[in-house]
């Protein structure tokens, strides 16, 4: 990752859960960000590899950056809340921050770009998102929302096939879904794009 000063911190969320993060923060922070990692039950924590390249893309764009590990997750105690309770735990990563009125992107991949488009802070300046699901809750506050939603997907995606998800979301407000021609779900062979990309959609 680019030049940024990482410390790692345990926080609770709403119930008192135990979480840990790590917050990346760069010589010059002009906005932050947030990222949600993909599913806890499969082996998703804030190191999976796709995180790894949001936050790489923010840290470039000069963004502080918190990255957590859900309840159940990496260092983090507790276990699966089925979606709720891990909203409860972004918002809490959220209050890492330290300014918390700069500018505000929410980012996430898989289960975690669910979680995040769950969540509308005041400071909110817009979602980034890489291979939504989509299947976690029934409706999303980020669909109406007026704040920019930019979705990365692979075109090869085999659990929210490219095709669907720009179906799903036509009707959303402010919202583009940006395709990677080569990649699946797990852009294995596909992580400097996914980076590239962000990078590209990270509104100024």
């Amino acid at each position: 990752m680019g030049p940024a000063r990482v410390t790692t911190h345990q926080f609770a969320s709403s119930d008192g859960t135990i979480l840990e993060a790590d917050v990346l923060i760069p010589e010059t922070r002009v906005a932050n960000a947030v990222v949600c990692h993909p599913h806890p039950l499969y082996g998703g924590n804030r190191n999976d590899a796709v995180v790894t390249a949001l936050c790489q893309a923010l840290v470039e764009a000069d963004h502080e950056v918190v990255r957590f590990d859900f309840r159940g997750a990496g260092g983090s105690a507790g276990s699966y809340g089925g979606g709720s309770a891990e909203r409860e735990d972004l918002l809490a990563a959220i209050d890492q921050l330290s300014d918390p009125l700069r500018p505000l992107v929410l980012a996430g991949y898989s289960f975690g770009a669910d979680i995040a488009l769950t969540v509308a802070p005041d400071v909110l300046q817009q979602w980034l998102v890489v291979a939504p699901v989509l299947q976690v809750f029934d409706s999303f506050v980020a669909a109406s929302h007026e704040q920019a939603k930019r979705m990365i997907v692979g075109a090869h995606d085999q659990f929210q096939p490219a095709q669907n998800l720009s179906a799903i979301t036509k009707t959303w407000v402010n919202t583009q879904v940006a395709t990677i021609e080569a990649a699946d779900h797990f852009f294995r062979a596909s992580l400097g794009s996914v980076s590239e990309l962000a990078i590209n959609l990270l509104l100024d």
